[in-house]
């Protein structure tokens, strides 16, 4: 999990995220943005803009558990490590 946030607060989030693979002399990149929608008890989510240079390198998710709502990046287990950058808006509820 590399960010979360109280869903009682956040009606809208909008992430960029930014995943990097260049230690061992490899040199891969994977960005996309998210928009996550809070509706009361259910959550809804957009993935667009995506771009990378060198096939997937990780897997983006975003879940509920309560009134948290967690963004979760898994890396390729043949690509680690990943360094993972993260940018976030919202728009309170």
């Amino acid at each position: 999990v590399i960010d979360s946030f109280d869903a009682t607060v956040w009606r809208m989030v909008k992430y960029i995220v930014s995943i990097a693979k260049t230690s061992n002399g490899d040199n891969k990149f994977y960005a996309t943005e998210l928009t996550v929608l809070v509706d009361g008890a259910d959550i809804s989510v957009s993935e667009y803009g995506t771009i990378d240079n060198d096939g997937n390198i990780g897997t983006i998710s975003v879940s509920r558990t309560g009134n948290t709502v967690a963004l979760t990046v898994t890396p390729d287990p043949a690509i680690k490590p990943i360094t993972v950058r993260y940018a976030r808006i919202g728009l309170k509820a």
